[in-house]
């Protein structure tokens, strides 16, 4: 055969073992909790819960929830705030405990992720509740010290104000009682502390309504509309009016939930007009109003619905011992500027981004040596967004590199050996004929256990090779191998298979029964 036959063949088959590779890089067959079907092993069930255990905390933090929220707002119309901001505080712990588990079980999209979504409204309504009560006792009081009668005015116009929003706020946290209650029945979780927490929601609002206003009746000549008088993150609305009888030039304040959101001038015409970008403010209800010197205008409402929003993350290595993560975060259309960004690493540690004006973040990460986890997520502290997180992203830290010269070093010597061994090699006479190889012999020896206080999948793995030791089996031997060649103990291998590529988790009692089968014992005794 000459040279150029021989240089296609092994063209073709190079490109042959290629394509049979590709195959497997697209779809690889390895050990998973679906295919572990053999004749030495039976097939186990399919592993449907990414965290084994995590779903038996569900409704139980369902439960705190709904307790918390029946606290808080029993304490809130109580007037004993620093009671209040206790059980806020728990209660925004038990929210992050929630939002978690919600994303560790991938159930957002079902009627628990309307839950979650809910819960988190009524968080922010109820922190609301408890600043504008604490700001409404703050204004009854200033209302009787203070007596010049432009500062009374201001201070009416607050209250009104106020009152407005605790009622708008109440109508929206009535809202949801419908869906949340029954949702929290449906999972067998106490909805009546809930119930009762509408309840005082609804008596502290009506509490506002008991203080008289300080503005008259007498219809203001400057006049305030919100147009349209609802909104979505990122959205633009229009507050504007008219100042009967004002001098062109004149400056107008325009108020937004009682703190100045822009200074503007009258127009020749007499009217002013602000553009109000919805941003990061709380979903529901908001009041706006303007003032022109001693002039105040009426008091107009808006409100702002939650956007979904979505997260993206893509990580590529820097070198040996960092890797930059990069991503968007929108809010359907529109991208989230400013927003704060949480990285979760190996579902534990937190690195903290922030997304510039496109709505783009990057961050770096310094991690050790091993596969990574990687997971972006938004928590919408703040805004009027829904939470979100992006699929997970798998990483390889290689470490910093070893110096070759060593190695190199070693090569050479090996080499240098052999040569030198081989020219004193004595003439050897010819091989006899080999003989054909044995079928391997299983030779159980005393092995080593060393697996108490590990963590459970590692002792399993410690017992593992205890057995394989003890049977004289190769260290190249995978768990399915080695139930093949030992059948006797083929149980033993099957439940460390599970443990090993399913994910599976070890009890007490399993642990303490493999130790016995790895020692030579009766696992039964």
């Amino acid at each position: 055969m000459n040279a150029r036959a021989s240089h296609a063949i092994l063209a073709a088959a190079a490109v042959l073992v290629l394509l049979l590779l590709a195959g497997e890089a697209v779809d690889p067959v390895l050990y998973t909790a679906e295919n572990t079907s053999t004749a030495a092993h039976a097939d186990p069930a399919t592993v449907k819960e990414r965290s084994p255990g995590n779903a038996a905390a569900l409704v139980p933090l369902m439960d705190d929830l709904l307790g918390q929220t029946g606290t808080l707002a029993l304490t809130i119309k109580l007037k004993d705030y620093e009671s209040a901001e206790r059980d806020l505080a728990r209660y925004s712990d038990l929210s992050a405990q929630f939002d978690k588990l919600v994303v560790t079980l991938d159930v957002s999209g079902t009627d628990v992720g309307e839950f979650q979504q809910n819960n988190r409204q009524n968080q922010e309504a109820l922190a609301t509740l408890l600043n504008d009560t604490r700001r409404f006792e703050d204004l009854k009081r200033l209302e009787i010290e203070v007596q010049d009668g432009e500062q009374r005015m201001a201070i009416a116009y607050e209250g009104e104000a106020l009152r407005q929003k605790m009622r708008e706020g109440f109508a929206s946290y009535a809202k949801r009682e419908t869906a949340t209650t029954r949702i929290a029945e449906h999972y067998g979780a106490n909805a009546t502390p809930y119930q009762e927490s509408v309840e005082d929601f609804a008596e502290v609002a009506d509490a506002a309504d008991d203080r008289p206003t300080g503005g008259g009746t007498v219809r203001s000549p400057l006049g305030i509309a919100v147009t349209p008088d609802t909104g979505r993150y990122g959205e633009t609305l229009r507050i504007a009016g008219r100042y009967a009888g004002g001098t062109p030039g004149t400056a107008v304040e325009v108020y937004v939930d009682s703190r100045v959101a822009a200074t503007v001038a009258l127009d020749a015409d007499g009217t002013y007009a602000y553009p109000y970008r919805v941003g990061r403010v709380l979903a529901g209800p908001h009041l706006a109003y303007a003032t022109a010197g001693g002039v105040y205008s009426g008091v107009a409402t808006f409100e702002v619905f939650p956007k979904n929003t979505t997260i993206t993350l893509a990580a590529a290595e820097v070198n040996a011992t960092a890797v930059a993560c990069t991503g968007n975060l929108t809010a359907e259309d529109r991208p989230v500027t400013g927003a704060p960004v949480l990285l979760r690493v190996d579902d534990g540690t937190l690195v903290a981004g922030e997304t510039d004006g496109n709505g783009t973040y990057r961050t770096e990460i310094v991690l050790p040596a091993g596969e990574h986890t990687l997971r972006a997520e938004f928590h919408a502290a703040g805004y009027p967004l829904n939470a979100s997180g992006s699929e997970a992203a798998t990483v390889l830290i290689r470490g910093e590199g070893l110096s070759p010269l060593p190695f190199i070093a070693a090569i050479a010597a090996a080499l240098g050996t052999g040569w030198y061994l081989r020219r004193r090699r004595p003439e050897e006479s010819p091989p006899a004929a080999a003989e054909p190889p044995a079928e391997p012999e299983i030779i159980e020896t005393e092995p080593e256990v060393t697996a108490a206080g590990l963590p459970p999948r590692e002792a399993a793995t410690v017992l593992f090779r205890a057995l394989r030791a003890r049977l004289g089996l190769p260290e190249t031997k995978t768990p399915r191998d080695c139930a093949l060649l030992a059948p006797d103990h083929a149980g033993f291998f099957e439940r460390y298979e599970r443990i090993r590529y399913a994910g599976e988790i070890p009890t007490e009692e399993e642990l303490t029964s493999m130790e016995k089968v790895a020692l030579g014992g009766d696992p039964d005794a």
